[in-house]
C-alpha cells in the first residue's frame, strides 16, 4: 500500500449516529417515523439528493425543505462545534501511516469547507495530503466519480491504494472504481452482499493496525 484513501462520516468520526437522531426528531414532527433501516441506505449520499431519496420513501413531504434547511443549521452547529467521537485507534493509525510514509487522503461527500473544518477542530489534518469531497463531483457515491478523481491525485496504481468505507454507498464506490476496500464497522449494518464486496471489516482502527502487515505491500 503506498495511499490510504479515507471516508470522513461513519469512518473517522462517529456522525452518521448524531445526524440519524437529528432528522428523526425534525421528522417525528411532521408525522413521520424514520426508520433505522431506511436511514441507513442514505448514509455516505450527498446532501443534493436526500429529498429525492426521503420522498421516494416517504411520498410527498410538504415540509421537507424547511426540514432540511433546519438539518443542515444543527449539522453545521454540529460540525462548527467538532462533537463527534474520533473513531477508536484512528489517531494511532494515522501516525502508523504517516511513519510508513504512507499518503493518505478523504474521500467524502461533504463538502469542502465543513470537512475541513472538522478535521482541522479534531486535529486530524495535518494527516491528509489532499481530499475530494462531494462539492467537486457531479455525481455522488456510490458512484464512483469521487474515487476515480482521488486515484487521479494519488498517481498510483489501483493494487497500491487502499480505501476505508462504512457505508454500502461509499463502499460501492470505491469498489467500482477498482479499489481494495476495508469496511469499517459504525452506525451502517452490513448486508452479506456489501461484505463480500470488501476485503476486511473492523470494528475500529485498532483492528486495522492488526491487519497492517497485510497491506504493507
Amino acid at each position: 500500500m503506498k495511499v490510504a484513501l479515507f471516508d470522513l462520516d461513519g469512518t473517522l468520526i462517529d456522525s452518521e449516529r448524531y445526524y440519524f437522531s437529528i432528522w428523526q426528531e425534525l421528522m417525528a414532527q411532521e408525522g413521520y417515523c424514520l426508520e433505522k433501516n431506511f436511514y441507513q441506505s442514505v448514509v455516505g449520499s450527498p446532501t443534493s439528493i436526500l429529498k429525492e431519496k426521503f420522498q421516494n420513501h416517504f411520498g410527498e413531504i410538504p415540509m421537507f425543505d424547511q426540514l432540511f434547511e433546519e438539518f443542515m443549521i444543527r449539522r453545521k452547529r454540529a460540525q462548527e462545534n467538532a462533537v463527534f467521537p474520533i473513531t477508536n485507534g484512528c489517531h494511532e493509525y494515522l501516525k502508523y501511516l504517516e511513519k510508513q510514509k504512507i499518503t493518505c487522503g478523504i474521500v467524502t461527500s461533504s463538502y469542502k469547507k465543513e470537512a475541513e473544518k472538522i478535521l482541522e477542530t479534531l486535529k486530524l489534518d495535518s494527516f491528509f495530503s489532499f481530499g475530494v469531497y462531494g462539492d467537486q463531483v457531479t455525481k455522488g457515491k456510490p458512484d464512483p466519480e469521487i474515487y476515480h478523481k482521488a486515484i487521479t491525485i494519488a498517481n498510483q496504481p489501483v493494487e497500491k491504494i487502499l480505501a476505508y468505507e462504512d457505508s454500502p454507498n461509499g463502499i460501492l464506490s470505491a469498489v467500482h472504481a477498482g479499489l481494495t476496500c476495508v469496511h469499517i464497522k459504525n452506525f451502517v449494518d452490513p448486508t452479506p452482499e456489501i461484505e463480500q464486496l470488501v476485503d476486511s471489516s473492523c470494528t475500529d482502527f485498532l483492528e486495522v493496525m492488526s491487519l497492517a502487515k497485510k497491506y504493507s505491500k
